[in-house]
């Protein structure tokens, strides 16, 4: 049998792992409240939206804050706690989101083989730890760094040495970072020495360097079991 090529695997979540669908969720958030957007008050909520995660991603506002004002809009129409429509919209993507295709199987295999992995994502904790409890996965990964937790997003420094200082500190080109966004993910890890595999199910020709490039999750069979 053969050796894996990496001794860990570390994953992006968001559109590698799982799909994230914001727009479902909205759309379903926004009706349990009675709500009837507008298309210039979806506008409205969109380039709020857009901004406050400009301002989280560069430091400037915290969690909470972009949470607590993203709903506000819609929140005022209906005189509901903006942050009680925020926890709403957050189960919907919980109750909505499911695996990406060939996911489940390249998981499984990994498990079975003995492959270590682990996360590292951009995200509010709720959805992430829920996503992963739903689905049971959530023995599957040691790390889980989850930079709503760790207050530093990718692709700083700081959040990938700590997720090797998790691992206790394997040698980073025997770690293996798999991801869909070729900054966060793929430029953040490759600056730390890790090997990089770049999910990229739409052909996009981004320039992006990264170890491995895939086209379908399946196809990280070969990359790491040889298969």
């Amino acid at each position: 049998m053969k050796v894996p090529s990496y001794d860990w695997v570390l994953f992006d979540l968001d559109e590698t792992l799982l799909d994230f669908p914001v727009a479902k969720a909205l759309e379903q958030t926004l009706q349990i409240y009675g709500v009837m957007p507008t298309p210039p008050k979806m506008a409205e909520y969109h380039a709020l939206n857009q901004k406050l995660w400009q301002q989280y991603n560069s430091g400037e506002i915290d969690a909470a804050h972009l949470q607590q004002t993203r709903f506000s809009l819609f929140a005022e129409q209906v005189d509901v706690a903006p942050m009680a429509m925020n926890d709403t919209f957050l189960q919907q993507i919980i109750a909505l989101s499911m695996p990406l295709d060939g996911v489940v199987e390249t998981l499984q295999a990994f498990q079975q083989r003995g492959v270590r992995m682990g996360i590292i994502t951009n995200g509010f904790s709720l959805p992430q730890r829920g996503r992963l409890d739903k689905l049971g996965w959530s023995e599957w990964f040691e790390p889980l760094v989850i930079s709503d937790e760790v207050h530093v997003t990718k692709p700083a420094a700081a959040i990938f040495l700590h997720a090797l200082d998790l691992m206790g500190q394997p040698s980073p080109a025997r770690v293996l970072m798999v991801g869909d966004n070729p900054k966060t993910d793929i430029a953040g890890a490759a600056a730390q020495g890790l090997a990089t595999c770049w999910y990229n199910p739409e052909r996009h020709d981004t320039p992006c360097e990264s170890t491995h490039e895939i086209h379908h999750f399946a196809h990280l069979n070969a990359i790491v079991l040889g298969q």
